[in-house]
């Protein structure tokens, strides 16, 4: 397969993006990644072009403080935009940006379009959980304000896409502040009682709190985007956070030292499993087309990840999947 990586995303571009492709290159025999950006600038990172790594001139980029209202008419010719219409016009089987997230969504909406029936695309991200299983929460920042008829779809969406990666039909629920069924605003309520009702490929479990998310108690949870961001950010933290306040428990203590010596590879297992590195980046779910959003602070090990999260989605034919699911529910 081939990916069309905007090369000039990450606060630290190019070098995370050419540094991630040229890892991939090196251990897939079945990935060619087209680089997109600046060629000069790329090159002068390359001692000499690999094999299946392809280089594309931009002459812009897009910068995170860029307005996604007006990134369509500013940056017509920056890597970003550049490297979608590669993908739009055949020549790439997937995109990746760890750019400004809202440019991402309005040149694939604008250059790639919706599903069939679907009103607005939303970011899925795959959280581990309790059970070494993955929990599929959405939205994680698309939408910021969604009625209860966005919350529905994001639901259908989210189960499509689950049951096209797993190849089961998920437990889908709400994220609220309680289980109750009055808990919550007016539109999480009326989400809830329409999913109650809908026949469709989904078992609906009702709510979940924020405490359950990584419980295995759903496969599916939804909210709207102000919190899943919120949550995403925090979740994050915490993995560094933890390791920190272990540091300095152990630092100048012998017996603590022996037991984090000892301890060293429980650590790194479960490092492994929290850290966001490891997951790449997420799917905009929703568009006509495989397109990964990575953070804006990501590593070329990051970066390398992220495309492997390409490969699966494009080897799992989950574009095609989600859209017959969809059209069915």
């Amino acid at each position: 397969m081939r990916v069309a990586l905007d090369a000039f995303g990450t606060d630290n571009a190019p070098l995370p993006e050419i540094r991630g492709a040229l890892k991939v290159l090196e251990e897939e025999r079945d990935i060619e990644v087209v680089l997109v950006g600046d060629e000069r600038i790329i090159r002068d990172h390359l001692d000499e072009i690999p094999p299946r790594l392809h280089v594309v001139h931009a002459p812009d980029r897009v910068f995170h403080h860029d307005k996604p209202s007006e990134v369509l008419k500013k940056r017509p010719e920056s890597s970003m935009a550049i490297a979608m219409d590669l993908v739009r016009k055949g020549e790439a089987d997937a995109f990746i940006s760890a750019g400004n997230t809202g440019a991402v969504m309005a040149f694939a909406l604008r250059k790639l379009g919706r599903i069939r029936g679907v009103r607005r695309p939303a970011i899925g991200a795959l959280f581990p959980n309790i059970n070494e299983g993955r929990t599929l929460v959405l939205d994680m920042g698309a939408n910021i304000h969604v009625s209860s008829d966005i919350l529905v779809q994001f639901g259908i969406m989210g189960a499509a896409f689950y049951n096209a990666l797993f190849h089961r039909h998920p437990r889908l629920a709400l994220l609220n502040i309680g289980e109750e069924e009055g808990k919550g605003g007016d539109v999480i309520v009326k989400a809830r009682r329409k999913l109650e009702t809908m026949d469709a490929h989904y078992r609906f479990v009702g709510y979940v709190e924020g405490h359950e998310i990584l419980m295995d108690k759903a496969d599916v949870i939804v909210m709207d985007g102000f919190v899943g961001n919120v949550l995403l950010k925090f979740g994050e933290s915490v993995l560094s956070i933890i390791l920190e306040f272990i540091k300095r428990e152990v630092k100048g203590n012998p017996r603590a030292l022996l037991g984090a010596m000892l301890l060293k590879p429980a650590f790194k297992a479960v490092r492994k499993k929290a850290d966001f590195e490891e997951y790449g980046g997420a799917p905009l779910i929703g568009v006509n087309g495989i397109v990964i959003i990575a953070h804006g602070r990501s590593s070329a090990r990051a970066i390398h990840n992220a495309i492997l999260v390409a490969r699966t989605l494009h080897n799992h034919k989950l574009l095609e999947k989600t859209r017959r699911y969809l059209e069915e529910a």
